[in-house]
């Protein structure tokens, strides 16, 4: 943007109101300001790919969504908004500046924490939990539910719904420390009980308890899920060549001005005269523009 003379300072110096924000691989600052980025690469750099996957000596795992690009753009939106509050104040613009690197590095919060606290790198735990246990995936009779059991008082109920009271007296996993202490034991008692009945049966059983657990749903399966359906997570809309067709819905709701995803994606250049019209270009000019390239028009 520098080069088009389209950079910050430039445009400032005409607008002092401007809010200008920039989304890159590593920040407009520091001695990877230069660099490319893509969400893999920021994945690893940002310690990420070290804490995802099974365990200890297995190979480098990424995060299955583009998480840190997807991160990127909350941040950038946060940011943004938060400049246009101080603007309100103050009447002053700035430059917004975030990166897939730092959106990485937000993610880990608990395990920077714990290298903090220890001088160590914490590895890859599964489904598992650096601080509390049990609170991880179980595979069971015919698939595999999540389960937080962390806090003595759910751990106690967990025992209950497992009809494994005998567990609250094994010196091991008496206290949280005990079991994180012996989560590998933990694991492999636990998943004997659990193979004993199929998912739906232990939800059943453990929403009747109270205990907090929940399915691990394929996409197809949370699409269809009545949640996602009741929170309008999917929705339908109209598209231009394709005719109706399914897409997510908003995940932040609003009371006083609900919002709604109420057209499909455009193509390329669909809204080009509409906007251009909206902002004060006569059908002539736009015609021009597009004749010369400068724009395009579906």
């Amino acid at each position: 943007m520098e080069r088009l003379g389209l950079g910050y300072e430039t445009l400032r110096a005409d607008n002092p109101g401007l809010i200008y924000c920039e989304i890159s691989g590593f920040g407009r600052s520091g001695p990877y300001a230069a660099r490319g980025g893509f969400d893999l690469i920021a994945q690893g750099m940002s310690g990420l790919m070290s804490i995802t996957g099974e365990g200890p000596g297995r190979p480098p795992v990424k995060i299955g969504a583009p998480v840190t690009d997807i991160t990127a753009g909350i941040l950038a939106a946060m940011g943004v908004l938060a400049a246009v509050v101080e603007r309100h104040k103050t009447g002053r613009g700035q430059r917004v500046d975030t990166s897939l690197f730092e959106a990485g590095i937000v993610h880990t919060y608990w395990q920077s924490a714990i290298a903090f606290a220890t001088g160590v790198s914490p590895g890859p735990m599964g489904s598992a939990h650096p601080l509390n246990a049990p609170y991880q995936a179980f595979e069971t009779a015919d698939g595999w539910i999540t389960v937080g059991a962390a806090n003595q008082g759910n751990w106690l109920r967990l025992l209950e719904v497992l009809e494994a009271p005998e567990l609250s007296e094994d010196p091991r996993f008496i206290e949280p420390e005990g079991r994180m202490d012996h989560l590998g034991e933990l694991e492999a008692t636990l998943n004997v009980l659990f193979r004993k009945r199929n998912s739906a049966d232990w939800l059943a059983r453990f929403e009747a308890a109270g205990l907090p657990a929940g399915p691990v749903q394929s996409i197809l399966e949370m699409q269809a899920d009545p949640q996602t359906l009741a929170r309008q997570m999917v929705v339908e809309t109209e598209h231009a060549t394709l005719g109706p067709v399914k897409t997510l819905g908003l995940p932040v709701k609003f009371s006083e001005t609900p919002g709604e995803v109420a057209t499909g994606a455009p193509v390329y250049g669909e809204h080009t005269r509409a906007v251009l019209a909206e902002h004060g270009f006569s059908e002539a000019e736009i015609a021009a523009l597009i004749a010369e390239g400068a724009v395009v028009a579906a």
